[in-house]
């Protein structure tokens, strides 16, 4: 039989398990907080959202190959970011369901190709989050749909590849 001591109505077996239990808490928050708090290039948290001063892509040197995008890009950039924190998914449209975007950094201004858009990726569509560095994908290709799922370190997405979904009515959200 074991053998318990009672200090007031706790057990030593409680006051054992209580501190596993705590111990095993405080680990898993390490852990979660080293994964959520995932940083950019710049230094900045991607699960914090950048309250701070909007910068405006450079299209006269840094980023000139967007300088054709310049009124859509700069228009919402200025509205602050929508996706990892302190960037701004930008989209455009290129014709009926073609569309193609941009990511640009609010915090410093600086433009990011996107890997997917154009006439070849019909019916695009994307769901992202401001607290989020991942990205949803789904588009219809040869009347399939199909999707990716990426994420975003900072300067490029990394993909886990293309899923082919089924008949292009699963590409509706």
């Amino acid at each position: 039989m074991l053998k318990q001591t009672f200090i007031g109505m706790i057990t030593w077996q409680d006051i054992k398990m209580r501190t596993a239990s705590i111990l095993l808490a405080s680990a898993l928050l390490c852990i979660s907080a080293t994964q959520v708090h995932a940083e950019t290039g710049s230094g900045l948290p991607m699960n914090q959202v950048y309250r701070g001063t909007i910068h405006l892509p450079d299209f006269n040197g840094r980023d000139s190959q967007y300088a054709r995008f310049k009124t859509r890009i700069t228009n919402e950039m200025k509205t602050g970011p929508n996706f990892a924190g302190h960037y701004a998914i930008v989209t455009v449209g290129c014709g009926t369901s073609c569309n193609f975007s941009f990511v640009g950094d609010v915090a410093t201004g600086q433009v990011f190709s996107f890997p997917y858009g154009g006439e070849e990726y019909y019916m695009l569509q994307l769901r992202y989050g401001v607290k989020d560095n991942s990205v949803s994908v789904k588009w219809v290709e040869n009347d399939v749909c199909n999707s990716d799922y990426i994420t975003w370190n900072g300067n490029e997405f990394t993909t886990t590849g293309k899923t082919v979904l089924g008949a292009r009515e699963k590409c509706d959200y």
